[in-house]
């Protein structure tokens, strides 16, 4: 049991550390909108949940969170992105999961990674417009040359919508190939 749980340890601070990297690389995808950038720091996330469960998952995207919020410097600007950026990340991640759990298969994955892009979608559009870009503009007198209505349609429902996709996509392509093979390594037992 000893080992499980440290191997459990170390594949959670690897796929974290992983998606912590894949952060910093970044890809602007919106013309006008080159603060949306395009990022597969979920990837190992999504990983991490079917290997460790929803909880593996969501612990890993918290590390990667702070890590990225420790290494920006900490400070508020730094600290509202990374929290969005987590609770976004588990968003993507429980969907996924959870139409997984329910039976394991392609269509199952296509539904929840489906919700997973819908749902991130919907938060990210009314987060943007009631919290985080009124935060942004008080807190650091950003303009973005656009009323707040605008920059939601025009750039996070689209931008956020593309980001569901491409992450499905690449995870979907991963998946039944990466996953059993992670699993064959540890000596978990799947609840």
């Amino acid at each position: 049991m000893r080992k499980s749980k440290t191997e459990k340890m170390v594949v959670a601070a690897l796929l974290a550390s992983f998606s912590y990297l894949l952060l910093l690389v970044e890809i602007p995808v919106l013309p006008g909108f080159d603060w949306l950038k395009l990022d597969f720091s979920d990837i190992p996330i999504l990983i991490g949940t079917f290997v460790l469960g929803p909880v593996g998952g969501i612990t890993i995207a918290f590390i990667r969170s702070t890590l990225n919020f420790l290494m920006h410097g900490g400070h508020v600007l730094s600290l509202i992105g990374n929290l969005t950026g987590f609770i976004a990340s588990v968003i993507m991640l429980l969907p996924i999961y959870f139409m997984m759990k329910r039976e394991n298969n392609n269509k199952n994955l296509v539904i929840g990674m489906t919700i997973s892009s819908l749902a991130l979608t919907v938060f990210m559009a009314i987060a943007n417009y009631f919290v985080i870009t009124p935060l942004y503009i008080s807190l650091a007198g950003m303009n973005f040359g656009m009323p707040i209505k605008e920059m939601v349609l025009y750039g996070i429902v689209p931008f956020n919508l593309f980001k569901g996709l491409a992450v499905s996509v690449v995870f979907f392509a991963t998946y039944k190939k990466l996953i059993p093979v992670i699993q064959k390594r540890m000596i978990i037992v799947k609840k």
